[in-house]
């Protein structure tokens, strides 16, 4: 079974965004980011929680970001009406 730390590291590295901004941005302290890195305490289900609506909201703000430049790079007029749209953020519950 993975760990809280590995299954993050692992969406983290999937989405191509730093753990540790990932942190800062849930407003954790970033000495919960090294201690736990460093394998002294294990992270609780609320501080992984944090850390993954932080890492959707981020990958989200990158796809929404970048889908217009895709957009706009084949020539086609990028209508924010329709691309925000389809990107919706995944929440999962506490």
């Amino acid at each position: 079974m993975k760990s809280y730390l590995q299954q993050l590291q692992k969406q983290a590295k999937e989405y191509n965004i730093p753990l540790i901004k990932a942190f800062g941005r849930a407003y954790l302290p970033s000495s919960t980011y090294y201690r736990t890195v460093q394998g002294k305490t294990d992270m609780r289900y609320e501080t992984a929680i944090k850390v993954h609506h932080v890492l959707e909201e981020l990958h989200l703000l990158q796809k929404t970001r970048d889908d217009p430049t895709r957009l706009r790079g084949h020539g086609t007029d990028a209508n924010r009406r329709k691309v925000y749209p389809r990107s919706k953020s995944r929440i999962i519950g506490t």
